[in-house]
């Protein structure tokens, strides 16, 4: 699949089945940082981190996983777009900014 196939896939994805095809899409460094952001807010974003132990630790793990690599730098920014407000409501999206949430991961990306 290509970077805009992978993207769509994961927009329809069943967040209820394994986590498998999703851990191979954070693992890859040709994924595009908008498909990495819509992986992280579709895991629960920091919610899930917060949430009681033993409750899906993959996910869990997963979610601390694509966080670290997108505030790192490990994916790049290309043609594809995703604005994590468009999965927030716009109380969230404050309470977020103002808990001090890394704008990386509240800012829009758009296509170059």
């Amino acid at each position: 699949m290509d970077a805009a196939q992978t993207h769509e896939w994961v927009q329809r994805y069943n967040w209820d089945d394994v986590l498998a095809p999703i851990r191979d899409i954070v693992n890859n460094s040709d994924t595009e940082f908008a498909t990495a952001l819509l992986i992280y807010w579709r895991l629960e974003g920091p919610w899930l981190a917060t949430g009681p132990v033993g409750v899906n630790d993959d996910a869990k793990a997963l979610n601390e996983l694509v966080r670290d690599r997108l505030l790192a730098g490990f994916y790049t920014k290309g043609r594809l777009r995703f604005d994590p407000a468009e999965e927030l409501t716009r109380t969230q999206v404050y309470k977020l900014r103002k808990a001090g949430m890394p704008s990386e991961l509240l800012q829009p990306v758009w296509a170059e």
